[in-house]
């Protein structure tokens, strides 16, 4: 087979120490090292060494920055808990990989293997026993305290009557290895563990980055955990043939929310968040232009006490009535609500018994040492030696921030100790363990990193089967692992070798019975058309504000001074009215009494606290994109992610008129390439009518707000204004094609207004935006027009009858009444119409009510 590196000219290493990115290396000595032994290099690196040599550190340099361009383009991000504020914490961080992975020979990773599928299943028929007979509370095995004062243990999560009886379809584990080389279990995850999205993008960046060494190290693929993923998720909804499967996220601020998005298109269901579903007649419906859809499975992300108002008080979303709808076996919940309790640290120090009392032999792949301070045996020992411990909350609530306390200071270990009194149940103590450590990549050398690894399993037919490798994570300090991931979210990727060849697996499968031929896009769920709406109108208005930005700087960089240039003067007018600048900059008398304009113009783009700047208008772009991630193209993402990355004022420095023009160039050019990718690749559904809808709409109101501040009350040469106009409107061109240098007002208006081959033109806007209309999923289905349908019609024969021959400037500065009345028309029609839209496809859902009183 021909290897992608063996088309390549390959650079030759150079032969001195700098070629060798491991001859420098030196592990810290006092912990496990996975990569040296302290003497030589353990045998399973050595192999991939070698490669790697013969890559040679210049052409590994140059590979590695090919990928970080590529992760950057995929707009990989995070947003975690470990920031200093609130608002800091809901900012999405770049995902960091680095770029050498941790290997794990076959026979470690057996080992590893079996005492998570036997970890697993006991954690399984933990879950059965607590929401079924509970005997292990009964017979003392586990005191009542721990079950009963858990803040996520509700009565209502009995009798969900989950498949076969199981609570844990989904299971993951944080491992990490001790100085003697032993693995240890930090965290059993068990609510909606993640993780593995991000296992599998780094997966695909680090084999493209060194194919032929990916493939001659045989290491084990991912793609046959997501094809068991897959049919556990057809196991637990048998009773349908093709289930309706989609995705519960949080909602596109959360963190988990771009490996929604991820695995909802790489495993091909449908992402939604609470406000698209609900419950009708005893079934979870799908909110869709087409109407409601029955929901048979739903894989959620939020955590169980938020997933059912009326059964669970201080619950502020989620889907009211959905515990009874899985009662009544009408919706496969994986994982089951209340799964999430065994994940607690408390759980932790009980797991040894529970495996002897459950499955008669002892825990494989044992947890780190855990005191539970509510017992007064443990509590007198935490005491003894809380200088050595960590100290934690033993209930652990997914998604917040978890504290971690250890003694540093005797007032600080007073306090620790106090708080531990008052109420000790509700605290645990581990052992401190010393992370193994492993090589990262800086500034072309490796020194050693702590990491911890999250290993990951799913339900199968007959036991848990583990994804062979996980997700990596990085911490320069050693320092307790919750603590360490709040810090930084740097990532490796986990190879697990083979000593035999690979076979290909694909998630591909062939059909076993034909399938209904379909043209629709009623499916779509409203928020998606919402989003997508109104990422349409932002483009548009994005590109016309940058339009008149670059035509009124090119203006302002030029010798000639601002009283000197009607143009000018109108399109300041026109910028203060679409509020990018002080609206007294739109009057001749108050602007010479304010500072210069190209003074402040620069900031004034970039001014993210004015909600009509520019900046913001690219920011709120990124945010619906990322909000509609799984329904836009990876092409689509990353023109709009190099938008959003590259309209950034400068750090440092002085930032003047002629840089802001340079960007304003590129930024054109992005967002016409995002418009050729609409027209070229998206079918001619409804995620096509709804986004291009919205670009109609706004490019229209654009359009029309534009030619009335330059054509209705003119000022000076109308020349030079209509040139002006032309060239924001990109329509320069074609105007001299036909008329040459001179300007005509009535051809400028043929040309902007009632000239339908024009892709600017008003008249072309309204005639799409018909189509558009007469394409809404209620149209057609009773007699007569539709009140949307009569707006857009009557928008569109006002502009086909206006006379552009009619209008006359004999004086070359008043346009004409006629025309002004066209265009307050258009401007005053083009919201009701928005406003129609937006209230009957798009407004989908309405403010849940409590039932219960909700006490903070």
């Amino acid at each position: 087979m021909v290897r992608s590196e063996d088309l390549v000219t390959r650079i030759p290493a150079q032969n001195d120490a700098t070629s060798d990115l491991f001859a420098s290396y030196k592990p810290l000595g006092d912990v496990y090292d996975e990569f040296h032994d302290g003497t030589q290099v353990r045998p399973h690196w050595q192999s991939y060494v070698n490669g790697m040599r013969e890559i040679g550190a210049v052409e590994f340099q140059r590979r590695w920055n090919q990928m970080q361009k590529v992760l950057d383009r995929t707009g990989m991000a995070y947003v975690g808990a470990g920031n200093s504020s609130p608002e800091q914490d809901r900012r999405a961080r770049p995902w960091e990989l680095d770029p050498l992975p941790v290997l794990f020979p076959a026979a470690e990773w057996g080992h590893i293997v079996q005492g998570l599928k036997q970890r697993g299943r006991l954690l399984q028929m933990v879950l059965q026993d607590l929401y079924g007979p509970q005997e292990l509370v009964r017979s003392g095995v586990l005191p009542a305290e721990v079950l009963f004062r858990h803040p996520g243990y509700y009565r209502c999560f009995h009798g969900q009557n989950p498949p076969s009886g199981n609570y844990l379809y989904f299971y993951a584990a944080d491992l990490s290895r001790s100085p003697d080389g032993s693995w240890w279990v930090q965290g059993d995850r068990s609510e909606s563990p993640s993780g593995s999205g991000f296992a599998l993008e780094n997966r695909i960046i680090q084999s493209r980055m060194t194919p032929s060494l990916f493939h001659r190290e045989n290491v084990q693929r991912l793609a046959g955990y997501f094809m068991m993923v897959k049919e556990a998720v057809l196991r637990s909804c048998s009773r349908v043939t093709n289930p309706r499967v989609v995705i519960l996220s949080n909602g596109s601020e959360s963190s988990n929310y771009f490996e929604d998005a991820y695995l909802a298109r790489y495993l091909g269901y449908t992402l939604v968040e609470p406000g698209d579903l609900a419950v009708r007649g005893n079934r979870v419906m799908l909110k869709t232009l087409g109407g409601l859809l029955p929901v048979d499975v739903i894989l959620r992300r939020p955590n169980s006490d938020q997933c059912d108002p009326l059964e669970i008080g201080q619950c502020t979303g989620g889907i009211a009535e959905l515990l009874q709808v899985c009662r009544m076996k009408n919706v496969v919940v994986l994982n089951p609500l209340g799964s999430g309790i065994v994940e607690s640290p408390i759980f932790m120090t009980f797991m040894p018994q529970l495996c002897q009392h459950l499955l008669g032999e002892p825990l494989l792949l044992p947890g780190v040492a855990t005191w539970r301070c509510g017992d007064s045996d443990a509590l007198g020992y935490v005491l003894d030696n809380i200088d050595n411990l960590v100290i934690k909350p033993a209930y652990r609530r997914r998604g917040t921030r978890t504290p971690v306390y250890r003694v540093t200071s005797e007032e600080q270990k007073d306090k620790l100790v106090r708080m531990i009194q008052a109420d000790p149940a509700m605290f645990v103590a581990q052992e401190q363990v010393a992370r193994s450590t492993s090589p990262v990549y800086e500034r072309k050398t490796l020194r050693p990193a702590h990491i911890a690894m999250r290993a990951f399993g799913v339900m199968g037919q007959s036991e848990f089967e583990i994804m062979p490798g996980g997700l990596v994570r990085l911490t320069g300090e050693l320092q307790p692992l919750e603590a360490s991931l709040q810090v930084g979210e740097r990532s490796k990727d986990a190879w697990v070798l083979s000593s035999a060849p690979i076979a290909r697996v694909t998630l591909l499968k062939q059909p076993e019975h034909g399938v209904e031929l379909k043209r629709t896009g009623g499916e779509l769920p409203s928020r998606i058309a919402e989003n997508l709406f109104w990422l349409g109108r932002n483009l548009e208005r994005a590109d016309v504000t940058a339009r008149v930005l670059r035509t009124t700087i090119s203006r302002l960089t030029s010798e000639e001074q601002i009283d000197e240039m009607p143009e000018v003067i109108i399109l300041l007018r026109t910028m203060a009215e679409m509020g990018m600048i002080e609206t007294g900059y739109g009057v001749t008398e108050i602007r010479k009494q304010l500072p210069p304009i190209e003074r402040n113009l620069a900031a004034n783009i970039f001014d993210e606290q004015n909600s009509m700047s520019l900046r913001s208008i690219v920011t709120q772009i990124f945010r619906l994109t990322s909000r509609s991630r799984d329904r836009v193209s990876s092409d689509s993402w990353r023109v709009l992610h190099r938008v959003d990355q590259g309209f950034q004022p400068p750090k440092a420095g002085y930032w003047d008129l002629s840089d802001c023009l340079a960007l304003l160039d590129d930024l054109v050019l992005d967002l016409a390439a995002f418009s050729g990718i609409i027209s070229e690749s998206i079918t001619r559904t409804q995620v096509y009518h709804f986004l291009d809808m919205g670009r109609r709409m706004e490019r229209a109101t654009q359009s029309s707000r534009l030619m009335r501040n330059c054509l209705v009350l003119p000022a000076g040469d109308l020349s030079s204004i209509l040139e002006a106009l032309l060239e924001i409107s990109d329509s320069l061109i074609t105007y001299r094609s036909r008329y040459l240098e001179e300007m005509h007002l009535g051809a400028v208006l043929d040309l902007l207004v009632t000239d339908e081959t024009n892709p600017r033109s008003i008249a072309r806007q309204l005639a799409q935006l018909l189509d558009h209309v007469n394409g809404l999923p209620s149209v057609g289905k009773h007699a007569g027009y539709t009140v949307e349908q009569r707006l857009a019609m009557s928008m569109l024969h006002e502009v086909r009858m206006f006379d552009v021959t009619r209008v006359r400037a004999p004086d070359a500065l008043v346009a004409g009444e006629s025309l002004h009345l066209l265009l307050q028309e258009i401007e005053s029609l083009l919201p009701k119409l928005s406003d129609i839209v937006t209230q009957r496809y798009l407004v989908h859902s309405m403010p849940q009510s409590h039932l219960v009183e909700i006490r903070p």
